[in-house]
């Protein structure tokens, strides 16, 4: 009688540390289930991949408020991210290192290209999102070295910028400092990309009618083309687009007389600035210069009613001009 007691009640204690068991497990599984869900995963947000924590709202590179530590940063993320093979051959591993703020601003372009106007190279370059080259252009630029401080100072301005628009320009005219206008259209040529920068609104790349001047600093400001050129760039650029105006060697020292700094990096290692140059002081500034801030992407006030009027828009991400000022451009251009 006894054992026969013994089996049953160990036959229920079996029972119960067995269901105990069962439960337990079950609820240990659920536990790692729901704690997965918190670990780090991939998503995707706006068509890219991105680590990052499901439900966290921090932003990410690649994101236009993400901002990196510095260039050793930024170096690390080109070397391991997806995209890290389109980096590695292009040239943001260089800006990442020589001007960091500017690299992270590309990193987060949006557009499928950004332009660097360099005067050392004499030479426009479009490259894609990841720092590939496109195209490279011949260009003319303006006869005066240094970076722009004012309207008519006959110089090309250098710095982070953005394409504003682009115009039908085969009807313009030219204004010269005497306030001279030219009965002569297309000396613009057929197409202006405008840029935004400070100071002026009249700085842009467009064609030309004296293609002997391309290589040469020849212009009151403005970066020229070929006709032939500037129609296939504009098929590749689009309003919003970066541009980078890099100084030449010579633009450089000017800066430095006149204690205004601008960011540089090279487009070519034989363009790069030795030991020697990058050890010379800057100059205390003028009173009369003004500074500007050129690692930044600018506002530009509107057109003044000495410019142009009446802009429409027409064709294919194309704005054209219904009419223009009797006395034409301003000399900031051609």
């Amino acid at each position: 009688m006894k054992s026969r007691f013994y089996l049953y009640n160990f036959a229920k204690l079996s029972y119960l540390f067995l269901f105990i068991g069962v439960a337990g497990c079950s609820g240990n599984y659920r536990h790692h289930k729901e704690s997965s869900q918190d670990s780090a995963t991939v998503v995707i947000s706006e068509g890219k991949e991105t680590d990052a924590p499901v439900g966290e709202s921090a932003s990410r590179p690649g994101d236009p408020d993400y901002h990196f530590e510095d260039g050793s940063s930024i170096s690390a993320y080109l070397d391991t991210c997806r995209h890290s093979s389109q980096y590695s051959g292009g040239i943001l591993p260089v800006i990442a290192r020589e001007v960091p703020e500017y690299a992270e601003k590309l990193i987060a372009n949006r557009y499928d290209s950004f332009i660097i106007v360099d005067k050392a190279s004499m030479r426009v370059i479009l490259y894609d999102r990841y720092g590939n080259v496109k195209k490279a252009y011949d260009m003319a630029c303006a006869k005066n070295y240094g970076t722009k401080h004012k309207k008519a100072d006959s110089r090309t301005p250098e710095g982070f910028f953005e394409v504003e628009g682009i115009y039908n320009s085969t009807d313009w005219l030219y204004t010269d400092d005497d306030g001279v206008t030219s009965k002569k259209k297309g000396q613009f040529g057929p197409r202006f990309i405008r840029l935004k920068i400070p100071v002026t609104s009249q700085i842009g790349i467009h064609g030309t009618c004296s293609p002997w001047s391309i290589g040469h600093r020849a212009s009151h400001g403005c970066i020229r083309l070929t006709n032939d050129n500037i129609m296939e760039l504009v098929e590749l650029v689009e309003p919003g687009m970066p541009v980078i105006v890099l100084p030449g060697k010579r633009d450089r020292a000017v800066n430095r007389e006149e204690g205004c700094f601008v960011p540089y990096f090279p487009t070519e290692e034989k363009y790069a600035m030795t030991e020697k140059e990058k050890s010379l002081p800057y100059l205390k500034p003028k009173k009369d210069n003004v500074k500007t801030q050129p690692d930044s992407v600018n506002s530009v006030s509107e057109i003044s009613a000495d410019s142009v009027a009446n802009i429409i828009e027409s064709g294919v991400g194309i704005e054209t001009l219904d009419t223009v000022k009797e006395n034409g451009l301003p000399n900031d251009s051609v």
